[in-house]
C-alpha cells in the first residue's frame, strides 16, 4: 500500500500492489483470549503529524521504506532480511507511539517471541502480533510452549488469496 501525498491528494486513497501469498514463509499469531490491555493511552501520533514533528515525519517514513523493503525481501525470498524489517517496524513504531499507548500486554507478545530468536510485530493497531520463526519447527514449538505459559493463544496463520476479480485488481493498480 502506498500513501503517498500525491495519491491521497488526486485519487483520495492510496495505490494497492497485490502480491503473491505463497512468496509469505510460515507465519503465526499471538492474542490474549481476553485482553485487558491494549494499550488505552491516547496517542498523540496523529496530531504530532498534523503539526509537522519532524520526528514522526521521518519515522513515518522510514516505517514506509520497511515496507518496500519487504515487498523486496519475499520477492526473492530473504527470509533473514524479512525477519530483521518485521523487527525493526516494531521498534520504529513503539519509539512513535511509546510505552503507555501499545500497552503492556502487546509488548510482552513482541518480547516472547523476541526471546526466542523469532521476528514479531504488530498485525496492525495491537492487540495481536505476528511472528516469523526463521530457525522452523523447534523455534516454533519453543515459541507455542512459551505463548502458553504466558497465558496467550498462539496459532498458524492461513493466508487467503484476495476475493478481488481481475477488474478490481487492475482498478486498484491504475488509479
Amino acid at each position: 500500500m502506498d500513501f503517498g501525498k500525491n495519491h491521497m491528494d488526486e485519487l483520495g486513497h492510496g495505490i494497492y500492489t497485490p502480491m503473491d501469498v505463497d512468496l509469505l514463509p510460515p507465519l503465526y499469531l499471538i492474542y490474549a483470549e481476553n485482553p485487558s490491555d491494549s494499550g488505552k493511552v491516547h496517542s498523540t501520533v496523529r496530531q504530532r503529524w498534523l503539526d509537522g514533528d519532524k520526528f514522526i515525519r521521518s519515522t513515518i517514513e522510514e516505517v514506509a521504506n520497511i515496507a518496500v523493503e519487504g515487498r523486496k525481501a519475499l520477492l526473492e525470498k530473504d527470509y533473514n532480511k524479512l525477519a530483521a524489517l518485521m523487527n525493526h517496524n516494531f521498534d520504529l513504531r513503539r519509539r512513535m507511539f511509546g510505552d503507555d499507548a501499545l500497552g503492556a500486554m502487546n509488548i510482552e507478545m513482541v518480547e516472547i517471541a523476541r526471546k526466542v530468536g523469532a521476528a514479531s510485530k504488530f498485525t496492525g493497531s495491537g492487540g495481536a502480533v505476528v511472528v516469523f520463526c526463521p530457525d522452523g519447527t523447534s523455534q516454533v514449538k519453543q515459541l507455542e510452549d512459551a505463548c502458553h505459559s504466558a497465558g496467550f493463544t498462539f496459532q498458524p496463520i492461513k493466508v487467503m488469496s484476495s476475493f478481488l476479480n481481475e477488474t478490481d485488481l487492475q482498478t486498484l493498480e491504475s488509479k
